[in-house]
């Protein structure tokens, strides 16, 4: 690795409903083990493992609580909405709201901590979240979101919303594990307003009338029916296993099945209800899933003072300031009267904004509203500065809701969150596929999301030096690239702009469609502000691997190679079948590398997903286009769960809800048609909760047990069979945590696939995966972390590789990387040297059979393309080779917490030298941002997530 002139070289060598029996099950306790010898050693293993340090974390809690308390005398003086995510399909519906002494968020959708860790938006002094629905679509975010928080210092979070709101956790609650971290549910009565040093915030409940409760609106979910002999027994044995997947203990299988489910007690009861109107509201907020608006007013904020105009009345210093500071008139010593309101700026009384969601217009009340109203009776400061809508397409296109709309007046802004806007809120996402795109357009193509505007700026750059032909040369590439791709967004389906509404809006209402980091300031000004919203730098991005020595002349060699082995071969291309990864980190969702997804095209008519991290639908929407990603869903035959870790499946409710939307939207009269859901058995706990306390999912999917799976010997019911159009599915244990699972598929006579999930290197999967064509294996850390992945039962790179060998895999692809990895892993230098059959997964990277043999040639040139990144993995590996030789040196050094230290205070899944075009009003968090990319280290241990 060589730094000559401010370039960098780097010189490498290539390198949830029914469940189908598979067959009789016997089993003697609530929980599944490999064999009772390998669960206690596994068990035991973990018992051992290190008990994760919550000091920092307490640290934080109380900085924090000493900062609240210190504001708690004073109104805030800076308050801002802004919008995090746009509410279009695929982007979570999040708004934001900003204050200099706290935040709050308005409903929290899936993919939410992902935009707030790439556009740098401060969460750590987040104490309220509120909710106006009990839909996925406004708590998908929570799980992953609250863990963040935890991780972060946040104490406690109260929740405002829905009676029932707060089961999300009691169903959660095996996999997100909230030890540091209090969650409470308000009581969001009509007759008690909540209330703190910001605004105070009125709750009005919005539901049917008597009379007109919908039969569409959910209902009260059933019991799953289980057909078959002894399948009720069955379903028992599922949704009442209480194991623990992240606890760190030895039980013996005695002690697991005498275990019964422990339920969190609600918060908000009929006992605790005292008034009787109070529980006639109780039962209609529980009976039919009323919404909750909230209309909030900001505490007055009282003027300052001109101390010139102090100065021009004869006010001296002293306590006579103060008084007038306050708004009290003083008399001075010469008996002349001087008021308060002559020096000091006038007050401010606080704005009104008002935030709802009205799924269906027999919901909507306007009289509950009237007080806001421009009727020329209201005070102008009940008027309301923002109406934030979250109200969908259909009712908001409404004539009778657009009327409710304009009683608000003119001068009131209405700010859209629903699904007719379009901007997803990722410009990092494109910044990586375009310069991947470089490498081979149809493995890396762009993404077919358009609602991010691309900017574009002919010519050389400016102040670029083009001293030499081949310098001419390069440039002229870069522009030939750059504008070829940007040619090609302009030609995509969809428009980057955003609809609000079909047809024209009334002259008098002023309709702002949502989109990422769309501003609207309400102290010290009130004002739109849309200047930070993102955009594309297609010609920045090309630019940067450019401008990286040696990186052209290794793009033109990687091109000719794949031009001479892609066209060079006699037979016919086959396009099937085809793997496109959606995410290929671990634990929590980065920038560049989202939680893990695979799909697993098997023709045109037939798909399976494997695995279904947070954001999967999202990552679909951005890859397939608003437009076909519905054709696509319905194609999606099977979706496989390895392991019941929340990275690895808390994306499938929106998944399952996107897809019965793609097969209405062909014929709304079919017969539902469910996915089958190839996964551990105990997923029927979270599901069936879910089912019964919020939406009802179970019409959705079949369940086949993965542990029935491996019973079997990978046979499919035949209905699945031949829905799939494959010849054989089969699953293992892998040793991971309990009821993970490996896959291999034979998808016909020539290929197959075989999918580790997590595990440390496992002969089981060897033994399934035999003569596999493709091998994805997950690869989480370096080899020279190897302590570190044993401990989190994870996979080093070479263990990964010397898998492949072993199942004499034809190719091998390394997925599922640590966040410190968020551009590219480190390899070991003999794998560099020796490599023929190994490739590196990619977000958003697509693969056919016949193009597997170049992956091996891709690494060079992805080595200069993320030059930067490979020097910063480099030396943090040279500061650890120093680490242990002090350690040999001085053996009293604490080595490894040394090395932990060093590690955990240094990873970062991003260049940390991108300052964010996107960074807002000083909304970066640096205590925030350091956690967010200290990747695996915090977030495997702190936060119970084994990814």
């Amino acid at each position: 690795m060589l730094v000559n002139s401010g370039k960098i070289r780097i010189t490498s060598k290539h390198m949830y409903g029914k469940i189908i029996i598979v067959n009789k099950v016997v089993r003697i306790s609530s929980v599944r083990y490999y064999s009772s010898d390998s669960s206690k050693k596994l068990l035991g293993f973990l018992a051992s493992m290190p008990k994760p340090n919550s000091g920092r974390i307490f640290d934080a809690q109380r900085q924090r609580q000493q900062i609240n308390k210190k504001a708690e005398k004073y109104g805030p003086s800076t308050v801002y909405l802004q919008v995090l995510g746009s509410g279009a399909r695929g982007a979570p519906n999040t708004l934001y709201l900003f204050t200099d002494q706290k935040r709050y968020l308005f409903n929290c959708g899936e993919g939410t901590q992902r935009l707030a860790h790439e556009h740098k938006v401060k969460l750590s002094k987040l104490d309220h979240i509120f909710i106006t629905n009990k839909t996925w679509r406004n708590i998908g975010g929570l799980p992953g979101l609250s863990l963040t928080l935890q991780d972060v210092g946040v104490p406690n979070i109260t929740l405002h919303g829905p009676d029932g709101l707060d089961e999300l956790y009691n169903a959660t609650k095996r996999f997100v594990i909230m030890k540091e971290m209090n969650v409470t549910m308000a009581k969001c009565s009509p007759s008690v307003d909540f209330e703190d040093n910001v605004m105070t915030v009125k709750y009005v409940l919005l539901g049917p009338e008597d009379k007109i409760l919908k039969t569409d609106s959910t209902p009260i979910a059933k019991k799953p029916k289980l057909g078959g002999e002894n399948h009720d027994s069955k379903f028992e044995e599922f949704i009442h296993d209480d194991t623990d997947y992240y606890k760190r203990e030895v039980k013996s299988p005695d002690e697991l099945k005498n275990t019964s489910p422990k339920l969190k007690p609600k918060n908000v009861g009929k006992d605790a209800l005292k008034s009787k109107n109070e529980k006639v509201l109780h039962e209609l907020q529980k009976q039919s899933h009323c919404t909750v608006a909230y209309i909030c007013t900001l505490k007055k904020r009282l003027g300052t003072l001109v101390l010139e105009k102090c100065v021009e009345f004869g006010v001296k210093p002293g306590p006579l300031l103060g008084q007038l500071k306050s708004g009290q008139d003083v008399v001075l010593p010469n008996g002349k009267l001087v008021r308060s309101k002559d020096v000091k700026t006038p007050d401010d009384p606080g704005p009104v904004f008002i935030v709802l969601e009205v799924p269906d217009i027999s919901y909507l009340k306007e009289s509950e509203f009237a007080a806001h109203y421009d009727d020329k009776m209201n005070p102008p400061e009940n008027i309301p500065t923002v109406v934030v809508h979250y109200t969908p397409p259909h009712v908001f296109n409404d004539p009778k809701y657009r009327a409710f709309m304009s009683q608000f007046g003119a001068t009131t802004r209405h700010l859209v969150l629903n699904a007719h806007n379009s901007c997803m809120g990722s410009e990092a996402v494109h910044r990586s596929q375009h310069r991947l795109h470089l490498l081979d357009e149809d493995m890396f193509p762009l993404l077919r999301d358009a609602s991010v505007p691309a900017l574009w700026a002919p010519g050389p750059r400016a102040g670029a030096a083009l001293d030499g032909a081949r310098l001419r040369g390069i440039e002229e590439l870069k522009n030939k690239i750059a504008e070829a791709q940007f040619q090609n967004i302009i030609n995509m389906e969809g428009s980057c702009g955003d609809a609000s509404a079909d047809g024209a809006a009334p002259a008098r209402l002023d309709l702002v469609a949502a989109r990422t980091l769309t501003a609207l300031h309400l102290r010290p000004k009130r004002a739109l502000d849309r200047s930070a919203e993102p955009k594309l730098h297609i010609q920045e991005y090309i630019q940067e691997a450019m401008d990286v020595d040696g990186f052209v002349e290794s793009l033109e060699k990687f091109r000719k190679l794949v031009e001479k082995i892609r066209y060079g071969k006699t037979q016919s291309q086959q396009e099937y079948p085809k793997v496109v990864f959606l995410g290929t980190g671990s634990c929590i969702p980065s920038k560049t590398r989202n939680t893990s997804a695979i799909v697993l095209q098997i023709d045109e008519r037939s798909a399976m997903l494997m695995d279904c991290g947070e954001g999967t639908f999202g990552q679909l929407v951005r890859f397939f286009g608003p437009k076909k990603v519905n054709a696509f869903l319905r194609t999606l035959k099977a979706i496989y769960i390895s392991h019941l870790h929340a990275d690895h499946h808390i994306g499938l409710i929106d998944v399952l809800q996107a897809r019965r939307q793609a097969l209405d939207e062909v014929d709304e009269e079919a017969p539902t048609t469910s996915v089958y859901l190839l996964a551990p058995g105990q997923i029927v706990s979270w599901l069936s909760i879910y089912d019964k306390e919020f939406e009802r999912i179970q019409d959705e999917f079949t369940l086949i047990p993965n542990q029935d799976l491996w019973e079997a010997g990978g046979a499919l019911p035949a209905a699945a069979r031949a829905a799939l159009g494959v010849r054989r599915v089969r699953t293992c244990h892998v040793a991971h945590c309990p009821n993970a699972f490996g896959l291999a598929v034979d998808v016909d006579e020539r290929y197959k696939l075989t999918y580790s999930g997590d595990t440390i290197p496992c002969a089981e999967l060897v033994s399934i995966g035999k003569n596999s064509t493709l091998l994805i294996h997950e690869a989480t850390m370096e080899d020279e972390l190897a302590g570190e992945a044993r401990i989190k039962m994870h996979s080093t790179t070479s263990q990964a590789i010397n898998i492949g060998k072993e199942m004499n895999a034809k190719y091998t692809i390394l997925t599922h990387f640590s966040q410190r990895y968020a551009r590219l892993p480190r390899l070991n230098a003999n794998i560099l040297n020796d490599n023929n059959t190994v490739g590196i997964a990619f977000d958003n990277m697509q693969i056919t059979m016949n193009d597997l043999e170049l992956l091996p040639h891709m690494y060079a040139p992805l080595q200069l393309m993320f030059a930067e990144h490979c020097v910063e993995l480099e030396l943090k590996a040279a500061n650890r080779a120093r680490l242990k030789d002090k350690q040999r040196l001085s053996p009293t050094l604490p080595m490894a917490n040394s090395i932990r230290s060093y590690s955990t205070n240094n990873h970062k899944d991003e260049e940390t030298t991108d300052n964010d075009k996107n960074e807002h009003n000083g909304t970066t968090d640096n205590n925030e941002s350091d956690h967010q990319r200290n990747g695996e280290n915090v977030t495997d241990n702190d936060r119970n997530i084994m990814s």
